[in-house]
């Protein structure tokens, strides 16, 4: 296990009380009393935490121990409340139309069971930054506390450490990291689909680094 955490080490960070990214490195101590990860994927109408919204949410917990068993999943797509001050390109993206979101929950209630689901657990994800930005401005907005554990742990760094760039992969999206790894996925640019997939390169980037194979391995 400890091999397993010092390769995973580089894609965690500590949160301020409010969820937001310090910039500070975890410690391996940290690491060792992670008992959850709360996977997540957020798809938004634009890059602006400030102006645009969340318009999609989903997140797969696990116990954070080898195999990275799966605990609960969740997601739902968000109706939008300002939806004149979306990005046309991004809309485009997640597929956004009002047929589509007819089922669309409020945030108020999207948060609630996406905390619900995720509480205590390290938020995780593939380039968490921005996810991670929407959900302390989606729970500011509704005058929320932070409800999960004070780390959140990128996936993305920990590919680029164990994946060879120019032989495993060629670039480090989530999309081409899991097709190269022979990793199915549920669909694209979908909260749900993209946290599963997220979830399933962890899992194939632990094997990879317990089996001593990859670019981290050696």
């Amino acid at each position: 296990m400890e091999r397993l955490f010092d390769a995973l080490l580089p894609g965690f960070r500590l949160l301020d009380e409010e969820g937001r990214l310090t910039g500070e490195l975890a410690s391996r101590d940290m690491l060792m009393r992670v008992e959850s990860v709360f996977v997540v994927d957020l798809e938004m109408s634009g890059a602006n935490p400030q102006m645009h919204e969340v318009m999609d949410v989903a997140g797969v917990r696990a116990r954070f121990e080898p195999g990275l068993p799966e605990m609960a999943s969740w997601g739902t797509k968000v109706r939008p409340r300002h939806i004149g001050n979306a990005e046309p390109a991004a809309l485009k993206v997640i597929g956004y139309s009002p047929r589509a979101w007819r089922g669309a929950v409020d945030l108020g209630a999207a948060m609630e069971d996406f905390t619900a689901v995720g509480a205590g657990a390290v938020v995780a994800g593939w380039g968490i930054t921005q996810d991670i930005a929407f959900i302390v401005e989606s729970l500011r907005r509704l005058a929320r506390p932070w409800p999960f554990a004070p780390l959140a742990f990128d996936v993305q760094p920990v590919a680029r450490a164990v994946l060879k760039a120019g032989e495993q992969v060629d670039r480090f999206n989530l999309g081409h990291v899991a097709d190269r790894l022979g990793i199915g996925r549920l669909g694209e640019h979908g909260a749900l689909a993209d946290a599963y997939a997220t979830y399933d390169v962890l899992i194939k980037l632990i094997e990879l680094i317990e089996n001593g194979q990859g670019g981290g391995g050696r």
